[in-house]
């Protein structure tokens, strides 16, 4: 490798000679190597290999403008300043459903304007695309052309949705997750800050089919979106006689893995219970009996808002908002707390953080404004969600225990 960059003409330091045979030892061993298939794109290996011998980045942050373009654009360059790099993230199908041709027409794509690399699985939900720095402006309109999407997806402006496939491969979605994404993305309410800074900070949206939140609508999206229903769950007492006749199913440990207690047990009539009224929708009993139980009939989309990983005032979970029968109904309230955001929320502040500021009454005003028939702030009908699984009584004892031993251990007393 060295060799082929003094043919090249290039001065090589000891450093990236260094690096380079570290490259050069990642392509030994009976598996493949993605240093090998890094050698068939364009992308600047010596700046890889001196992030290795130096054992961190090779590469600082840097700005790149693109006519007319205000999102969707990442660039970086070398500490030595020899190579740049330009990123575009574009707006992928809804679920990330890619169709053979549309895959075709981002390799026609990659082949002229890139590098030879597709991150096609994003940390924002975004197919990223190393483009060379000297075609970018005409890669703009090509992106539109040949593929159909376009850049976007970074900045203080709305960032790409992100969907769970919900009905197209999942049997718990209460809600076509999939046309929830694409009416929301394309409505002229949203489309219109699609490319353009206008936000505080960024503003994301997350569509879940149902209350296992695979989208992390509770968590990451500042609009969420989370499939839902108004009652107990629908228990097939037949059905659930026989899984557990066959051992497939323990009606005593459907009881204690229930978090709110809403579960009972009838062993002389060998019948399973559920209190609407306590239920959570946690979904804890249908993951581990369904098809005999399965979500109500009376299906809802709950709007969570304010949640995010990253803010001002630290991560914070979704505050339910309303129960809404589709995803129409949800237009007026999201433009007019998105227009709330822009008026009241400081720089670099996310929606939690308005809410943090100025209480959560910000949002209920404008949920009876534009949602007047809908239900509210009702705890039963909306959905508890946690991170993580339910604990039963037996793992909350023994992580109890362990915890009082710790604090014996380490202060002494009767750990209490």
């Amino acid at each position: 490798m060295a060799e082929q960059a003094k043919e090249a003409g290039k001065e090589v330091s000891e450093e990236v000679k260094r690096g380079l045979e570290m490259l050069k030892r990642l392509e030994e061993g009976p598996w493949p190597s993605h240093v090998t298939e890094l050698k068939k794109s364009s992308y600047p290996l010596e700046a890889y290999a001196q992030g290795l011998a130096r054992n961190y980045t090779p590469w600082l942050s840097g700005s790149f403008r693109v006519r007319y373009v205000f999102s969707g654009i990442l660039a970086r360059r070398s500490r030595d300043g020899r190579f740049v790099e330009i990123h575009f993230r574009t707006y992928v199908p809804a679920g990330r459903f890619y169709s053979t041709s549309y895959l075709r027409k981002i390799v026609e794509f990659v082949k002229r304007y890139g590098v030879g690399i597709v991150e096609f699985g994003g940390n924002t939900g975004a197919l990223v695309i190393n483009i060379q720095a000297d075609k970018a402006d005409e890669a703009v309109d090509a992106l539109r052309t040949i593929v159909g999407t376009d850049v976007g997806g970074s900045g203080d402006t709305v960032r790409e949705l992100y969907a769970c496939p919900g009905p197209a491969l999942c049997e718990f979605a209460l809600y076509d997750t999939l046309h929830a994404m694409d009416y929301i993305r394309s409505h002229p309410t949203i489309y219109r800050y699609l490319n353009t800074q206008l936000f505080p900070y960024k503003v994301k949206f997350k569509f879940s089919g149902c209350p296992f939140d695979c989208a992390m609508a509770n968590s990451r999206a500042d609009f969420g979106f989370i499939g839902t229903w108004v009652g107990p769950p629908e228990v097939d007492q037949g059905l659930l006689r026989k899984m557990i006749e066959e051992g497939k199913v323990n009606p005593r440990e459907l009881v204690e893995s229930c978090p709110s207690k809403a579960i009972t047990w009838d062993e002389e009539r060998k019948e399973l219970k559920i209190d609407g009224s306590k239920c959570l929708k946690a979904m804890n009993c249908i993951k581990k009996a369904f098809p005999a139980i399965r979500p109500g009939k009376v299906r809802k989309i709950a709007i969570v808002v304010g949640a995010h990983a990253q803010g001002h005032f630290g991560p914070k979970l979704g505050r339910a908002v309303a129960l809404i029968d589709h995803i129409e109904e949800a237009i007026p309230f999201i433009n007019e707390v998105i227009n709330k955001y822009m008026e009241l929320a400081p720089r670099r502040n996310r929606i939690g953080d308005m809410i943090y500021r100025r209480g959560f009454k910000v949002i209920s005003e404008v949920a009876d404004r534009t949602l007047p028939d809908k239900p509210k702030g009702m705890p039963s009908d909306h959905l508890r969600l946690t991170i993580g699984s339910v604990l039963t009584e037996d793992e909350r004892r023994s992580l109890e225990e362990w915890a009082q031993s710790l604090v014996r251990e380490y202060f002494g007393g009767g750990g209490k």
